[in-house]
């Protein structure tokens, strides 16, 4: 797909699906590195279960980069990071990183209701040509989702124009025009956080897993951290530790706002190999 494509189709839907975003030897690393994740049962698992009295069948490892290196590759990988100097130009920060896992359950009912992403402080922004994309979310795919109701991510096209109901949809309910994605392992999306989507019931008795990375302006608070630890920081790249706020010993609060515009530009447009 052409670029000028993939900005219309982001433009008019409000997300954009990237099919083998990954190399299948990328897809297994990191599967292996999530699951050994969940087996150390270390880090801040969160319950998502929107079922009602039920086992949890949905959860989330929050700032998953602290707790494997294997997620690093992800952050500016080459499948997305053009798209996202794209959407989002190059003042722009890694927000969040999270391990998605949804569970089977009884399969009535969706695993996640649906909703837009960034809580009551963006609740009545939604994008338009006037309003830059305020966050986005890269979603890295590693299990098979080919089918309906695997617990697919799903969405309304278009809907990152449309306020989100203010008292929310009803449980259960699907809106006009939702989809659900089939996708492989080693697939991705991209989506605006005023996106309508939810995660579709999972039916087919096998666990969904995904990984998750938020990006928005440098300016802005970042979502699952306030800052990495230095043992995080010193095992990435020069373009990923300024992805992730380090702007170096001389930063002052203002130089989000105001960073250095050679140096920027140059760490985030240049070659990370070189780095």
């Amino acid at each position: 797909m052409q670029p000028d494509e993939q900005t219309r189709l982001w433009e008019e839907q409000g997300f954009l699906f990237l099919p083998q975003a990954l190399q299948p030897s990328e897809t297994a690393t990191l599967l292996r590195a999530v699951d050994a994740v969940l087996e150390s049962k270390h880090g801040r698992i969160f319950s998502q279960d929107s079922g009602v009295g039920e086992r949890t069948r949905a959860f989330k490892v929050a700032n998953a980069v602290t707790e494997t290196d294997a997620l690093d590759a992800l952050i500016d990988h080459p499948s997305i990071f053009p798209l996202l100097l794209a959407f989002l130009g190059p003042y722009l920060q890694t927000m969040g990183t999270e391990i998605f896992v949804r569970l089977p359950g009884s399969g009535q009912e969706p695993l996640i209701d649906w909703h837009r992403d960034g809580g009551a402080a963006m609740g009545n922004l939604a994008a338009t040509p006037a309003i830059p994309i305020l966050q986005l979310k890269a979603q890295f795919f590693l299990t098979d989702l080919g089918e309906p109701d695997a617990g697919n991510f799903m969405l309304v096209p278009g809907s990152h124009r449309v306020p989100f109901p203010a008292q929310g949809l009803a449980p259960g309910s699907t809106p006009p025009g939702a989809i659900q994605l089939m996708a492989q392992p080693g697939d991705a999306v991209l989506f605006a956080w005023s996106l309508w989507h939810a995660v579709a019931p999972n039916r087919v008795g096998r666990a969904r897993k995904s990984i998750a990375i938020r990006y928005g302006p440098m300016w802005s608070r970042p979502y699952d951290y306030e800052r990495l630890p230095r043992r995080v920081l010193e095992r990435m790249t020069p373009r990923r530790r300024r992805l992730f706020g380090d702007l170096g010993k001389g930063a002052h609060p203002s130089s989000y706002f105001y960073p250095d515009d050679d140096e920027q530009l140059a760490i985030m447009q240049g070659d990370p190999v070189s780095e």
